[in-house]
């Protein structure tokens, strides 16, 4: 309890002198942490002083104030500096979802290359094909290395205090502290040098600032070919060679680079004083401007420490989190409990106060969903704006599956289907005469009505969405093989321009099929999430959160006690309805899902969480067992999960 107490106080002092920016006299500091409005000297000097002496990262500026051990050193020479260049190989683009495949880096002492380091990381994951054939790795190459977590000490270790350089450094920061965060609860990146910045500032003029034009452009022996400790390599010949003009320019110290790589360097600080009344706990916050407007909506598993993240490593957000972070003028919160409720409680924010600032879920009336429908001229499969009502496949209940983000990739795939495959295109009715699709073969043809003709032309129509809904099993092949051939085709034609077009149409298609499947799993989820809580007087507690087809549905907080009667109540309440009663209810089988365009952010990123925090302490529903009392079974097994936290 001594130690906790000491830790604390120590970040609250931390705080106090980031928020100051100047040494504070030792006897206003303690007042202030101990909230005391006048402590005695002889209590106070020997507490302040005890902090100083166990904490590095204080120093006495004085004999009566304390300042930061940082503020004592000279902003040292560029020449004096160690750097560690990193670049990182991923299974993806999101951390938590996307794993690490291969860590390079290069260290760097008296601006000359010193060390390296390159391993290859088991991501104990699938590693999707176009990843592979971007990178060269495959999952035999990863297969038997060694895990993150038996390579992140040697890794650290090489780190040894370095300034970590990066080519869009939020990027290999976003995977590392993820890992980190997990791993050991610490954080990497404070002060980082994207090399992206530094070539927009030195190299100006150029096409574009990827690594691989500006390593030509900067004559880099090394070429990068999207391996880790080439393109690390490359990097740091971008990173020498633009210091050496920095040089040039007479700036030889750290900080001074720094200020003219990024000129916000530092400029937000003086905002940590809006985050004083935070608590360490999870919820959503609200940045506002001086008018109320809500520019940014975010969730934290620690507010007071994600909210104080944005002024002390402002170059690693988005460009908008910057934006918003530049107009903030006040921080409102709201605790929720648990980190799965903060997810939720985000998104519901977010759809409430469309803040300009976020990326999703702040026009989800601009979502699509995929439909088929269609009488007497044959089924059609289309984009439109409103879900339907499910069910049957006529023509005033088409069928309907999604909803998806981006019309225009939605559209872009439908198109490439209808062009791979001879299904209707027309909005109208034909008659007897078909359009030109149909005299060229581009269609069935289904308006003629003719020897089964519409029957044919439908079932294809079906078995394409079933495709889109992640089913394999269909009779019409395969969409992307066709797709591929006719890209290749195209090629050998010279319509180069063409098969372009039909290869970005795929990666729509692609990720259509990736989008609707997410959605389906989403939608799935039947899951319990346990989080413990701080104890109080009244004793021990956890949260409880219910998750039901992907829903939230309930989220207690049980104590000891209670804890049995709350968990049977929060079950009898759910709508349990057997797997055979939802098939017949959506009117094609479990497969096909279709959601209000408000729910779907909601539920992806429920989906995200679970996904991202694998050591959540979660309890699945068990599956249907024929006698048995499944929501029985279910209580039982969170009870025992429940137990060791609210036991004294």
């Amino acid at each position: 309890m001594q130690l906790q107490l000491s830790l604390h106080l120590a970040d609250e002092l931390y705080d106090l002198l980031l928020m100051t920016g100047e040494p504070v006299d030792y006897l206003d500091a303690a007042r202030r942490l101990l909230a005391l409005r006048a402590a005695p000297a002889d209590l106070c000097r020997p507490v302040m002083a005890s902090l100083v002496a166990e904490d590095r990262r204080f120093c006495w500026a004085d004999r009566s104030a304390i300042g930061l051990a940082d503020w004592r050193v000279a902003d040292p020479d560029l020449a004096e500096v160690t750097f560690v260049v990193v670049d990182l190989e991923t299974t993806g683009a999101r951390p938590g979802e996307g794993k690490i495949t291969e860590i390079g880096a290069v260290r760097v002492e008296c601006l000359r290359e010193a060390a390296h380091f390159e391993t290859l990381v088991n991501p104990l994951r699938s590693i999707p094909p176009k990843v592979t054939e971007i990178t060269g790795i495959t999952p035999r190459m990863v297969g038997g290395a060694p895990r993150i977590e038996e390579i992140m000490p040697h890794f650290l270790d090489f780190l040894r205090d370095g300034v970590i350089v990066a080519h869009n450094a939020s990027f290999d920061l976003g995977f590392l502290n993820y890992e980190l965060g997990r791993l050991k609860g610490r954080r990497l990146g404070e002060g980082a040098i994207d090399t992206v910045s530094l070539a927009r500032c030195m190299a100006p003029g150029l096409p574009n600032y990827r690594l691989g034009t500006v390593a030509e452009a900067l004559g880099s022996q090394v070429v990068p070919v999207h391996r880790a400790l080439a393109d690390a390599q490359a990097t740091a010949h971008i990173f020498l060679t633009l210091m050496g003009r920095l040089q040039e320019r007479g700036v030889t110290r750290l900080n001074e680079a720094r200020s003219i790589i990024d000129p916000g360097h530092k400029r937000d600080r003086h905002k940590l004083a809006l985050t004083r009344d935070l608590p360490r706990t999870p919820g959503a916050y609200l940045f506002q401007d001086r008018d109320g407007t809500v520019l940014y909506v975010g969730k934290a598993e620690r507010l007071r420490d994600r909210v104080r993240s944005y002024f002390l490593s402002h170059a690693n957000h988005p460009r908008k989190v910057r934006q918003a972070v530049r107009r903030l003028h006040r921080v409102t919160w709201e605790e929720t409990g648990s980190p799965l409720a903060a997810v939720v409680r985000e998104q519901a924010l977010i759809l409430e106060h469309r803040p300009a600032c976020n990326v999703h879920g702040r026009r989800p009336e601009n979502y699509v969903y995929l439909k088929a429908g269609g009488a007497g001229a044959g089924m059609r499969l289309y984009a439109g704006s409103r879900r339907g009502t499910g069910g049957a496949t006529t023509a005033a209940a088409p069928l309907a599956i999604g909803p998806f983000r981006g019309r225009a990739r939605v559209k872009s795939a439908l198109e490439l289907v209808t062009r791979c495959y001879p299904v209707r295109r027309c909005r109208s009715q034909c008659g007897q005469s078909p359009c030109l699709f149909g005299h060229t073969g581009s269609c069935l043809a289904p308006c003629r009505a003719e020897d089964g003709r519409v029957a044919e032309h439908d079932a294809l129509v079906r078995g394409l969405l079933d495709w889109l809904a992640g089913e394999d099993e269909t009779p019409l092949g395969d969409p992307v093989a066709r797709a591929q051939r006719l890209m290749r085709s195209l090629a050998k034609q010279h319509r180069f321009e063409e098969a372009e077009w039909i290869r970005q149409a795929l990666e729509h298609l692609g990720g259509l099929r990736r989008s609707y499947l997410a959605l389906r799993e989403a939608r799935e989820l039947r899951v319990a999430v346990l989080w413990p809580l701080p104890e109080t007087a009244a004793g021990k507690r956890v949260q409880l959160d219910l998750v039901w087809d992907g829903t939230l549905r309930e989220s207690l907080t049980l104590q000891s006690s209670t804890a049995a009667l709350e968990i049977g109540r929060a079950l009898r309440a759910l709508p349990w309805v057997e797997e055979t009663e939802r098939t017949r209810e959506s009117g094609r089988g479990p497969q096909a899902v279709a959601v209000d365009q408000e729910e779907l952010d909601t539920l992806l990123a429920v989906r995200r969480w679970l996904i991202e925090t694998p050591d959540a302490i979660s309890e699945r529903c068990p599956s249907a067992t024929p006698g048995l009392d499944t929501g029985e079974i279910w209580r039982g097994r969170l009870l025992e999960r429940a137990r060791p936290f609210l036991e004294a």
